[in-house]
C-alpha cells in the first residue's frame, strides 16, 4: 500500500498547502500535465536525467516568483539502494533534498531554499516524488569564471583572484563542516555572484543537493572525492596550480608548507587526474 506525504515550508503553506488548489499531490501522477497547475512552466532537459524531470516554474501572485521543480518518476534499483544505504530509509530523494536544504539554511550555509516536497512511498521503496526549491541568485561558477576571463575582468588578476580562491576554499570547508559530502562537487554545482571589478567579495551557493549524504564511515574518502571534483573543474576553466593550492590552504586553514596540505594535495591531484582522463575518454 502506498503512502503519500508532503512537507511545505511555513512561508509557502497558504499557497501550496490548500487541498482545494494544491498542485503538489498532482505532481505524483505519472501523466501529470504541469501546465494545468498554474503559472508558466519551462522544461529544463539535459542528458543523463533518466527517470527525473525538471522545470522552471514562474508564479505571479502580485509579484513574480521563480521556482524550480524536480520530479522523480522512475527510480532504478541502483538509486533505491543508494538512497537506502547512504541517505534515508523512510523517505524519498525529494524529501532528502528538501531536508538538506533546510539544515544548510539553519547552519547559515547558502543553498537553494526549500519550498515543498511530496512523495509516494511503498514501504521502504520510493515510487514517485517531487521537490520545489526557490531560485538562487547568480550563475554557475564555471560559466562565470570563463566569462570573466574572456572579458579580462580585474577579478581574474592579482589580489582579487587570490581572494576569490581563498573564499571558495573557505566556502567548501564550511559546507563539509555541516557534515555533508556532495558527491558531485563540480563548479557547475556552485552558484556565485561576483563583481567583475573585484571590489565586492564574491558570494557562493551550493546547489543540486540530491546526491549529498552524511557519511559515518570512511568520511575522508568522500571529502577527497568532493575536493578532487572541485579541483578537476577548476583546472578545466584555467585555474593555475597556485590558485588551487591557495584554495586548499584556505580550506584547511593551514600554511603552504604544512605536511597536511601536501598529504591532501597529493591525493586530490591523483584523483583529479583520473577524473579529467575519464572526461577526455567519455566526455563530460
Amino acid at each position: 500500500m502506498s503512502t503519500i506525504r508532503q512537507h511545505v515550508a511555513p512561508a509557502w503553506s497558504e499557497r501550496l498547502d490548500d487541498p482545494r488548489r494544491n498542485p503538489l499531490a498532482r505532481l505524483l501522477d505519472r501523466d501529470c500535465d504541469v501546465r494545468e497547475l498554474g503559472g508558466q512552466w519551462e522544461p529544463l532537459s539535459k542528458p543523463g536525467l533518466g527517470g527525473r524531470q525538471r522545470w522552471r516554474w514562474v508564479l505571479d501572485n502580485g509579484r513574480v516568483t521563480t521556482l524550480y521543480v524536480k520530479r522523480y518518476i522512475r527510480t532504478a534499483w541502483r538509486d533505491q539502494w543508494d538512497r537506502l544505504t547512504r541517505q534515508t530509509m523512510r523517505h524519498s530523494r525529494a524529501w532528502w533534498e528538501y531536508q538538506q536544504s533546510e539544515q544548510l539554511s539553519q547552519a547559515h550555509i547558502p543553498a537553494p531554499r526549500a519550498v515543498a516536497c511530496v512523495e509516494r512511498m511503498r514501504g521502504l521503496f520510493e515510487r514517485r516524488s517531487a521537490v520545489v526549491l526557490e531560485r538562487v541568485p547568480g550563475d554557475a561558477l564555471d560559466r562565470i569564471w570563463k566569462a570573466a576571463c574572456h572579458a579580462d575582468s580585474p577579478i581574474t588578476r592579482g589580489i582579487a583572484r587570490h581572494d576569490f580562491a581563498v573564499r571558495l576554499g573557505r566556502f567548501a570547508s564550511a559546507f563539509h563542516g555541516s557534515g555533508l559530502c556532495h558527491r558531485d562537487f563540480y563548479l557547475c554545482h556552485i552558484f556565485g555572484e561576483i563583481d567583475p571589478r573585484g571590489v565586492h567579495p564574491p558570494r557562493f551557493c551550493v546547489i543540486d543537493l540530491a546526491r549529498t549524504h552524511r557519511p559515518r564511515w570512511r568520511r575522508m574518502r568522500w571529502i577527497i572525492k568532493d575536493l578532487s571534483q572541485l579541483d578537476a573543474s577548476a583546472r578545466q576553466v584555467g585555474a593555475s596550480r597556485a590558485d588551487r593550492l591557495r584554495c586548499l590552504r584556505a580550506y584547511l586553514s593551514l600554511e603552504r608548507h604544512s605536511a597536511r596540505v601536501r598529504w591532501y594535495a597529493r591525493r586530490i591531484v591523483r584523483k583529479s587526474d583520473r577524473i579529467l582522463a575519464r572526461i577526455a575518454r567519455k566526455g563530460p
